[in-house]
This record gives structure tokens, sequence and C-alpha cells, in this order.
């Protein structure tokens, strides 16, 4: 038996389950949702200014990736480094971010505002997908209803039902479902990342790289950039403290606890923490379809914890050694322990 898998074992036969590195992943993917959906907020007060929207997410990323590496300067420079040979996954990493904030744009132009966030969430099924492709993730019973519950619930939290809020533009549509793609995709990558790196250097390269690739399409509009109003640099500062560095670090972090499907399903609550943000600052109205699909989504972030909460037969429970390793990735070759 391996160090790590002999750690798992003696952390899954002494901790209590409220204390397991699993539920914590789960808090932390649950506490990311809601840092994104504070952009709910922040967004539309940015959105009622005459700031071109790309210049506004690509100065959100700088901020935050300058941020961070300052902070992580005085802290430990360790963790500004990483090995030349992972430079390829941390530059796929970071275009991943970049595309999924660059099609999201243009979904919401093509398209609607609630076509966009239902395509944008279609993320966690491309999640699955790709983490039994190349992580070995298994497609359970509690992730498919889970997928079902917040696929569904998202739906109904973006007010899909209604046919007016709905826009069927080819551009738009290929648009949201490749945000959701390049948000899929990151995850992936972001889970490969933490194996080896800090959370920290993961979200700190992913902004770095995100903003170089988002960056190059505002070279020739640096006029722009000149002329942001100082009250817009304080929105712009906001959103990247909450929904960029704080999520996406907590994201990462619960990467180092749980499967990519099952964190990006946790995480799944972002839309209706943004629906009660909204309610609450923006004065927006929910109806009754909307709150039910609130409580849809709330049903899929318990159901993919069902297991590990251990509402299965008896009967049917597996050998923890196997399921943890699963998880965290134990089995795989040894980590770097920055």
């Amino acid at each position: 038996m391996s160090e790590a898998e002999a750690r798992d074992v003696e952390m899954s036969t002494q901790a209590p389950a409220h204390k397991s590195p699993r539920t914590l992943g789960y808090l932390l993917a649950v506490l990311a949702g809601c840092s994104w959906a504070s952009f709910v907020v922040i967004g539309r007060l940015l959105a009622a200014t005459d700031v071109d929207p790309l210049t506004i997410v690509t100065l959100r990323l700088a901020t935050a990736f300058v941020i961070l590496a300052g902070v992580l300067a005085v802290v430990d420079r360790r963790l500004l480094s990483f090995e030349r040979r992972d430079l390829p996954l941390f530059l796929g990493y970071g275009l991943c971010q970049a595309a999924n904030f660059a099609f999201y744009f243009l979904a919401i132009k093509y398209t609607t505002g609630t076509t966009a966030v239902i395509l944008m969430y279609t993320y966690p099924a491309f999640v699955a997908g790709l983490g039994r492709l190349f992580l070995g993730e298994r497609l359970d019973r509690h992730k498919v209803l889970a997928l079902v519950c917040v696929l569904f619930g998202s739906f109904l939290v973006a007010g899909g039902w209604s046919p007016g809020a709905l826009g069927y533009s080819p551009a738009g549509i290929a648009a949201g479902f490749a945000a959701a793609l390049g948000m899929a995709a990151a995850s992936i990558l972001g889970k490969r990342a933490v194996r080896r790196y800090s959370s920290w250097t993961v979200v700190l390269w992913g902004l770095g790289f995100g903003t170089l690739f988002l960056g190059a399409a505002l070279l020739g509009r640096l006029d722009t950039v000149r002329a942001v109003p100082g009250e817009v640099w304080v929105g712009i500062l906001l959103a990247a403290l909450v929904p960029a560095l704080a999520a996406h670090g907590l994201f990462i972090m619960a990467l180092t606890h749980i499967e990519a499907t099952r964190a990006s399903l946790a995480a799944g609550i972002e839309p209706v923490a943004g629906a009660v943000l909204a309610w609450l600052f923006l004065g927006e109205r929910l109806v009754a379809a909307q709150w039910l699909g609130a409580a849809a989504v709330l049903a899929g972030v318990v159901a993919i914890q069902a297991r590990d909460l251990g509402w299965r037969p008896a009967g049917r429970r597996r050998g923890g050694r196997a399921a943890q390793a699963s998880e965290t990735g134990a089995g795989l070759p040894p980590v770097d322990a920055r």
C-alpha cells in the first residue's frame, strides 16, 4: 500500500464524516459557486457603464493576477513558479478560461442573457464526459441524478420556460456551448494541475495566461483601457477579488478533495445564488418557476453528495480505499509537495 493510500484509509476510518476531505471539497465548491454569483450584481453595475465588456473582463482577470502575484511574492515566492515541462498545461488552462469568458460574452451578444446562462450551465455535462475520458471518473447514478437536477433547475432559474426570453441565433448558441466546453476543459486541466502544484499556483497562472490571451484582443484598443473611469475601476477591483480570485481559488481547492464532475455540480449552485442576490440587491422578482428551479438545483447539489454522506443501501457499500483514491488521485505518480 502506498503512503497516499495509507493516509486515505486512516482518514476514512478515523475522521468524522462531517470533517472528511470530501465534505470540505463540496463546501469549497458551493462557496465558489456563490462567489461567482456575486458577479450578477457587480456585473450588472459595470454593464450600466459605457466601457466595452471585453475590456472589463480582461481588466478583471489582469487585476486579479496582479493582486495574487503580489500576495504570493510576499507569502511564499515558491508558489510563483512551475516547471517548464508543465508550460503547455498552464497555457491550456489559461486558454480555456479565456475561451470561456470570450464565448460567454459572444453568447450574450448574439442570443439573450437567459439563453447564454442555460447554455453555459450545460458545462457539468461536459465535465462528466471529459472526466470519464481523461481522468477515469465514474458516472454513477448519483452523478446522473445530480446532473439532471442541475440542468433542469438552471433552465428554470434562468427563465428558460418563457419563450420570449430565449434567442435562437446559431452563432450565439454555438458560442454558448463553446463557453461551456471552455469551462469544462478548464476544470479538467485544473484537476490535473493540482496534482502537482499548490491551488494558488494554478489559479495564478490560469489568471495570468487567461489575461494574456484576452489581452491580445485589446492590443489595437489601448485607448479604451486608458479611458476607464475611476468609479469603474472600483467595480473591476471588486470583480477581481470575489468572482475572479476568490471563486477560482475556492474551486481549485475543491478539486484537491473531490472529482472535477462533483465539484462542477456542487458549484452549480451559482445561478440560484445569483438569482437570490439579484432579488436582494437589484430588486428583481422571482416567480414560482424560478423557485422550483432553485429547489431542483439544491436537490442536485445534495444528490451529488449522497454517496459520501452514506445515503445508499449497506449491501452496496464499496471499500473506502478505492473510492477515496478515485477522488483524490491516490495511486497516481508522486507529486511535488509545493
